[in-house]
């Protein structure tokens, strides 16, 4: 058995959309104050505080983030979550260029995990991965007909963000295919046979929340 691990790192300075705050990590208690808290003996403590929105990272769009009568993250089962996967290049695609359906034709999406890959991560936390290729709405249709369960791509967005009807998150929200975004590594994915994970913590009222997404292949 392979792990693949398919997930950015959450920290100060990372990419994100312009709009958003970057995360703030912190001691809530450090091991120095543990220390001198009477609390422990001959051991000390850290507890974190981390404050941020939950659409960084490597991250999970639940239905509700498009859908306000679909359901957030809580209320994913781990049958949506975890999934056999579909591996699609796109590294011929350019920047701020469409991804279209043709590149579905002939694979077997029926209940999967189809991943995107673009190769757009290797410039993650440079300007240049704000200008990233995209699905096109005709894909996420044929995503929703071919019976996918979850899309994924290793990029900022999976829509094109200089369309305000954002097409390919409403297309695959409003049909409960779930979305995964700024994923890496897909380049180390086998073509075929592998199980992606990507599993949320259960936030009650969550639209998206950051995953540890990773690949289970065979060793053979």
């Amino acid at each position: 058995m392979q792990l693949i691990d398919l997930s950015q790192t959450i920290a100060p300075g990372m990419s994100l959309f312009h709009a958003l705050p970057l995360p703030q990590i912190k001691p809530w208690m450090s091991h120095a104050k543990s220390a001198f808290s009477g609390r422990y003996e001959g051991c000390t403590v850290e507890i974190t505080e981390i404050d941020f929105v939950t659409s960084i990272g490597t991250y999970l769009d639940s239905p509700f983030h498009f859908n306000p009568d679909g359901v957030s993250i809580e209320h994913l089962s781990l049958e949506q979550l975890v999934l056999p996967g579909v591996f699609i290049d796109c590294t011929d695609i350019q920047a701020q260029q469409p991804i279209g359906p043709e590149l579905l034709a002939g694979k077997d999406i029926q209940g999967k995990a189809v991943l995107f890959h673009t190769g757009w991560s290797r410039y993650w936390g440079q300007q240049v991965y704000h200008d990233f290729p995209f699905l096109t709405e005709a894909t996420a249709l044929a995503l929703h007909e071919g019976g996918a369960k979850l899309a994924g791509i290793d990029c900022l967005a999976i829509d094109d963000i200089n369309n305000p009807r954002r097409p390919v998150h409403v297309t695959l929200l409003h049909n409960n295919i779930l979305i995964v975004e700024n994923l890496t590594n897909l380049d180390t994915l086998p073509s075929e046979s592998f199980t992606f994970h990507a599993v949320p913590v259960k936030i009650a009222g969550a639209a998206s929340f950051p995953v540890r997404a990773y690949a289970v292949a065979s060793d053979e």
